[in-house]
């Protein structure tokens, strides 16, 4: 009898992403590592808008995406034909949901975006005075923003949700593979206590970001996802367990 295959995963899974687990051979321990809060008072994204010229929107997450529908259906009026940046495709499809077309870089992270805004900006000299509106978490990392600042890009993060940590019960079973998909979510299982324990299973992240702060925080290899989406992952965390 094959041994199962047991991996921890710091999100919520869909039922499709669950059974797609089922079928590859994993058995799913699910304790969510962070709680998203959307912003319920819009008067300064609201101000910000009416107040910016020749804007740029660039989104990060999906959180930033859906926190940004909420908005819109608020009531409050946002400008039309905006350029509209998306991390990758799955933050491109969310957009496209909500009827905004987004262009989306090759590599899919922040500083992957920040290149590809920084190459179009170059191109065209009508965007000169453009600002780039970043809406994000209160959590966002300084890559994207700093990116752009060095390449003298006006560029204004729009918080619109807030990132919770949660309190995580980290299983007492070993586990095979841990998944994470944000920093967020390594520091919610660091203050969690789940890297005491040295014997470490096999660590897996989404995008390189999330290794970057893995690999920081316990000195291990970080495989990382080749594609930024859940149903990659878990293919991707199947044939490494299964090979090792």
């Amino acid at each position: 009898m094959t041994k199962p295959i047991n991996i921890l995963v710091t999100r919520e899974l869909s039922d499709e992403q669950i059974q797609l687990a089922e079928e590859l051979g994993l058995n799913v321990v699910i304790e969510p590592a962070i709680r998203i809060e959307f912003r319920s008072d819009w008067f300064t994204v609201n101000t910000i808008l009416r107040n910016t010229q020749n804007p740029v929107f660039a989104f990060t997450s999906q959180n930033g995406v859906e926190a940004f529908d909420q908005y819109r259906q608020s009531g409050a009026e946002t400008p039309e034909n905006v350029p509209v940046y998306a991390v990758g495709e799955k933050t491109a499809e969310a957009l496209e949901k909500i009827g905004l077309k987004a262009e989306s870089p090759n590599q899919q992270d922040g500083a992957g975006l920040a290149q590809k805004i920084v190459e179009d900006f170059s191109k065209d000299p009508e965007m000169k005075s453009a600002k780039v509106l970043h809406f994000c978490g209160d959590k966002r990392r300084d890559e994207f923003r700093q990116f752009l600042q060095d390449a003298d890009i006006h560029v204004r993060d729009v918080v619109v949700y807030k990132t919770i940590l949660n309190n995580m019960n980290i299983p007492q079973t070993p586990v095979d593979g841990l998944l994470f998909y944000s920093p967020s979510a390594v520091q919610a299982f660091r203050s969690s206590g789940g890297f005491l324990n040295k014997q470490l299973p096999e660590l897996f992240a989404i995008g390189s970001t999330t290794a970057e702060e893995l690999s920081i925080e316990t000195g291990k290899h970080v495989h990382i996802s080749p594609e930024p989406n859940t149903e990659t992952l878990l293919e991707f965390v199947a044939q490494v367990l299964n090979e090792t």
